[in-house]
This record gives C-alpha cells, structure tokens and sequence, in this order.
C-alpha cells in the first residue's frame, strides 16, 4: 500500500513539473489503487494536451504581439512623414497663396463641405469690395455650383483610374475627351447684370484639391478638400465677339439676322439631312411710302414688317432692302403659306398708318439632303415670288390713302400709279 502511494505521488509530482520522462503504470499498484491509478494516468494526459495548446497560444498571442508592435512602429514612421509632407505642402500653400496676389485673375477657394471661404487673392478681395452687389451675384453662383463640379471632377477623375470596369465606347469616347481637356478642371461660363444693369462676362476654371489651412488652430481640417475657382473677366472680350457677330450677321435696321445668316443655315441644315421650307418675302409699296413719307417712315414699315413677320414663327431673316427670308422646319409648305396669306390680309386692312401696307411671297420645300445648289433653291422661290406679286398684288392706285400731297401734284399722282 505505501508503495502504491508512493508510485501515484510522485507521478503526480512528476506531472505537475512538467517532467517529459515519467514512468508509471497502474499495474504496478495493488489492486486496490489500479482504478485510481488508471484515472491518474487519464487526469494527466488531459493536464499535458491542455499544457500544450496553452503554450502554443501563448507563442500566437507573442507572435502578434510582435506584429502589433512593427506596425504600430511603421504607422508611427508613415505619420510621422505624412506630418513632414503636410508641413511641407503649408509652406508650399503659403508661397501658392502669395504667388495668386500677382495674377489679375480673380481666385476664390471654398470648403468642398461647408462652402466657407479658405483663400480669396488680391483682385477677388478688391472686386468684393468695389463691387459688392455683383461680388454677391459671383459667390452666389459659385457655391451653386460647387456640388456639380465635385460631381463632375469625381467622374473624371474615376474615367481616368485604369482599374475602372470597362466603359461602353461612348463612354470611354467621352472619358477620353474629358482627359484631352483637363480632367482635373472644369471650364465653365457665367453671365451677371451689375448694379448698373450692365451685363457681365466671366470664364471659371474650377479644381478640386486638398487645402491645408495655414493657422495652427485648424490643423484638424488637414485633410479637408476646397474647391478653387479662377475667374477671369470675359466682359471685353464677350462685348467685341458679340459687335463682330452683329457686323456679320444681324441687320441693324431690324435687328434680324442677314442674309449670311440665312445662307450659312440653310448650308447647315443641308448638310444635316434637314427639311425646310424657304418663303421669299417682298415688302409691296415702300418707295411710294419713301417717296411719299421719307424713309423715316419707310424704316418704320419695314420694322413693322419683321415685327409681323417674327409672330409667324421659324427664323426671319433681312436679306435685301424690301426682301426676307423665313425659314421654318417641321411644316408643310400649304401651312405656311396659309400663315403668311393670313398676315398679308390683316395688313392689307389696316389703314392706320397712312399708307398701304402689304407683301408678296412664296415657299419652296427644301428637301433632305437635296443635291441642288442652294443658290438654285432661292433664285426658284425669288421666281415664285415675283410671279405671285404679278397676280396678286394690287395697283397702287386701288390702296393709295388720300393725301393731300398726292392731291395738290397730279404728276406725282400719275407716276405714283405706276409704282
């Protein structure tokens, strides 16, 4: 019996030390401590497998902690260079912020989030405050815009990663597009009346970036984006473009557009593949009210003429002294010439202003990529035209007001019958 207690305590002492070596076996006991022995030598292999996965945990758990440790050490260096970038990338914003002071352009920066002003150079500082209703108008449209252009630069920007999905070939078109551009900018254009009501032109360029604020107690906003605005003043420009437009193509008699006008449309619409319809118009009786009334008078018939003319609808265009153009798409030559009877009716009747008022027309259907000359197309309507004033058009004589000039001086009554 002591000799089987003694075997089981030092198996026991044996296992809670840990010895590697331990012989036992329960059949060295007396009988009567075998079953003991037997649940010994089962409490022990339990007390070794649980040893042997706690000391392998214990090497996962020193192994990541070592791993913890070379990265937290790494994010401390990668930190610690981010703040030196950012460091640097102030100091290059404070010579940024400088260098705008001497541009004539107007630069005004604002938070992407808030829209709150970060940076305004010198010239936006002085139109803000020499300009303050149109400064207002300028802000106004600025933050109005700055979600579509954050919108719009985002999408550039995500065309240009190339491990984007592929685009349909429009897309991929248009991203291509947008990269010849700029895809980091957006250009756009903005139109303004000032206080005086004078209308005002300006070209934007916006950019997208991060923007570090100089003053040490926003250094939380690091990483914050703004939105930079370059304003130039287009006003000079725009007001030449639109003298020279009016030189080339508006008559300033009416304030139509002119026969070049209506040429370089019809070659469009040619080229196009458009249908339209030419009607050639001819003002009846305007040397007999120049003759008669001065050609003040007669530049206020003609006026009167395109006024009515423009209720039509289509394009009316001076194309001659007492000759236009109207063009129109989308309708039957029979409905346009019912229009223009109608108009030439109802100025037949008006007696009001002293002097017979009427005009002669003709519309010609320009087909879809038709393969004759355009020239051809309006010398048959100017054909038409005159064939129709040959049958329709009433003798001066039968419309001739009363007028006592015409009265006092038959020959000019004579040679006004002729007219």
């Amino acid at each position: 019996m002591e000799r089987s207690l003694k075997l089981l305590a030092d198996y026991i002492q044996g296992i809670l030390g840990q010895a590697q070596t331990v012989a036992f076996s329960p059949e060295n006991l007396s009988p009567d401590f075998r079953d003991l022995g037997e649940k010994v030598v089962l409490l022990a292999d339990r007390i070794r497998d649980l040893t042997i996965s706690l000391q392998q945990q214990t090497e996962a758990v020193e192994m990541e902690n070592q791993v913890l440790m070379d990265n937290i050490q790494a994010m401390d260096e990668i930190s610690w260079a981010l703040e030196q970038s950012n460091q640097e990338l102030r100091s290059n914003l404070n010579l940024v912020n400088a260098l705008t002071d001497y541009t004539h352009n107007m630069i005004f920066v604002y938070s992407a989030d808030t829209g709150q002003v970060v940076h305004t150079n010198q010239p936006a500082r002085y139109f803000r405050n020499a300009h303050a209703q149109t400064a207002s108008q300028l802000t106004r449209e600025l933050l109005g815009k700055q979600p579509e252009i954050q919108q719009q630069l985002d999408q550039h920007r995500e065309n240009q990663n190339p491990e984007s999905s592929e685009q349909p070939d429009m897309r991929a078109a248009e991203a291509r597009e947008s990269s010849e551009r700029n895809p980091d900018s957006l250009r756009w254009n903005m139109a303004l009346t000032d206080s005086d009501g004078i209308d005002m032109f300006y070209q934007v360029e916006s950019f997208l970036i991060p923007w570090f604020h100089t003053d040490a107690g926003n250094s939380q906003d690091t990483k914050k984006q703004a939105i930079v605005h370059i304003v130039t003043d287009e006003t000079d420009r725009q007001r030449r473009q639109n003298l020279i437009y009016r030189f080339a193509y508006v008559d300033p008699l009416t304030n139509l557009n002119n026969r070049r006008y209506a040429t370089e449309k019809m070659e469009q619409w040619l080229q196009e593949g458009t249908a339209f319809l030419l009607s050639f118009i001819d003002v009846d009786y305007l040397k007999y009210c120049n003759d008669t009334f001065g050609h003040e008078q007669g530049d206020s018939y003609l006026i009167e003429v395109s006024d009515a003319l423009q209720n039509v609808g289509g394009e009316v265009c001076r194309v001659g002294g007492d000759e236009f153009f109207l063009l129109q798409t989308g309708l039957a030559p029979e409905e346009q010439d019912a229009k223009l009877e109608k108009l030439r009716q109802e100025m037949l009747a008006d007696k009001s202003s002293g002097h017979p008022k009427c005009f002669s027309y003709a519309t010609t259907l320009v087909p879809a990529h038709s393969l004759v000359p355009l020239t051809e197309h309006i010398s048959n309507t100017d054909t038409k035209m005159y064939q129709y004033k040959q049958k329709y058009k009433i003798p001066l004589a039968d419309v001739m007001y009363k007028d006592d000039r015409i009265v006092n001086n038959p020959a000019a009554s004579n040679g006004a019958s002729s007219l």
